[in-house]
């Protein structure tokens, strides 16, 4: 009687087991096709699992720069450039030693997880962000950090000219800033889904502007609330209405935290975004005031700094 009890067990056991492998495949491959329609990539399975495993996926468009460019190695970053973006590269190592040095300031010591930087076309930027008229990218995913030059840029960023040195340094310490920002919030162990779109761009832009003095009595736009300006698609349909400027609002929401609360007040709002799980819920704590009182108190900040001026 045992014989028969056991090979029926045997068998239910192999339908169950072949039910729940083959659902396991059909999810694995819906999951593939969801991931390349959200890259444009055509990846496998396997090339998939390793870039989750890694923390580093590389999209086609990086691995042809890769292969096509030359290489230079600086601490945890790997920069890759054509020849004539040559001789760029010490400008480069010195403005990323500029921005690992700002980037502390706010978040302290992190792990240097390898990232890989590349110098694209404009074009390739605009076409892997997503973004009209960008001049770089980071991607966290992809750990890569994306610059244009423009080649007729070149002789006067050479020449320490402030306007073109200006821009080619600052598009590096702004995508620098975000990798060093997104490692925090790794390191914090939260998720970068929980932040607004304006206190990225603006630890981003408060980073980028370094040494450089921005005058809010020279801007024409408006304030948004911040809450319009909280996610990618709205704040990209915002940038573009030719009303308002997210970006340079992201910048004075973020320069005024820092200003009134100490450069560690960016650390700290992650680490209360961890704990409540709601941004807005951790930046009322902190300040003591709900998001439409300190809305008005960072205008009120630049109006009266206008006035002395």
């Amino acid at each position: 009687m045992k014989g028969p009890k056991i090979k029926l067990w045997v068998i239910i056991s192999g339908f169950i087991v072949g039910f729940y492998l083959s659902r396991m495949v059909g999810m694995a491959k819906s999951f593939q096709g969801e991931f390349n329609e959200l890259t444009g990539e055509n990846s496998s399975l396997f090339v998939i699992a390793k870039s989750f495993v890694n923390k580093n996926f590389d999209s086609e468009l990086e691995k042809e720069y890769k292969a096509a460019g030359m290489n230079q190695q600086y601490k945890h970053v790997s920069i890759y450039y054509q020849e004539e973006d040559k001789v760029l590269i010490p400008l480069t190592i010195e403005t990323l030693e500029w921005a690992e040095d700002k980037s502390a300031e706010l978040f302290g010591s992190t792990k240097n997880v390898p990232i890989d930087m590349i110098f694209m076309s404009k074009e390739d930027i605009v076409k892997n962000s997503n973004i009209k008229a960008a001049s770089g990218y980071y991607s966290d995913f992809e750990k890569v950090l994306a610059v244009s030059v423009d080649p007729e840029s070149v002789e006067g960023i050479l020449q320490e000219l402030e306007t073109p040195l200006y821009f080619f340094q600052k598009s590096i310490l702004h995508e620098y800033a975000h990798y060093a920002t997104f490692n925090k919030i790794e390191k914090a162990e939260t998720l970068g889904s929980l932040f607004p779109t304006w206190f990225l761009e603006g630890i981003a832009e408060y980073v980028g502007n370094d040494k450089t003095e921005v005058g809010i009595g020279l801007t024409p736009y408006e304030a948004q609330p911040l809450e319009k300006i909280s996610w990618d698609n709205d704040f990209q349909e915002v940038r573009h209405d030719g009303i308002s400027e997210p970006y340079l609002q992201s910048y004075f929401t973020v320069n005024y935290l820092v200003q009134e609360y100490g450069t560690g007040v960016v650390d700290e709002l992650i680490y209360r975004t961890k704990e409540t799980e709601d941004f807005y819920e951790a930046l009322e704590q902190l300040t003591g005031k709900p998001v439409t009182v300190f809305e008005q108190d960072v205008l009120k900040y630049y109006q009266r700094l206008d006035r002395v001026r």
